[in-house]
């Protein structure tokens, strides 16, 4: 679990790099960004080895995307609307109910 508690924490740090780098005018968050990114899926694979693909993908894409989304708002002045948020909400509900669920066998 704590590599993909890694994976996901990387993830977000390296496309909230990406985004504030506003292309090639910030070199070094550019830079950040990509490394933030291949440490990100480097930690996803040692995920892989204790939880299934599947499973990890699940949760790694949908914490990203909150985590994302409402960083996205704090550093990068990015809006979101209500509707938005309630959206986002489902995703998380989503998220910890594949990753519950997907703790226990079903047989």
């Amino acid at each position: 679990m704590g590599f993909l508690v890694v994976t996901v924490v990387a993830d977000v740090t390296g496309v909230v790099l990406l985004g504030s780098a506003r292309g090639l005018e910030r070199p070094g968050h550019l830079l950040a960004g990509v490394l933030a990114l291949l440490l990100g899926f480097v930690m996803f694979s040692y995920a892989t080895r204790t939880i299934p693909a599947g499973l990890a993908n699940a949760v790694w894409a949908g914490a990203s995307i909150v985590l994302v989304l409402l960083l996205g708002r704090i550093f990068l002045s990015e809006t979101i609307t209500a509707a938005q948020y309630v959206c986002l909400g489902l995703i998380l509900a989503g998220t910890l109910g594949i990753y519950l669920l997907g703790r226990t066998p079903l047989s």
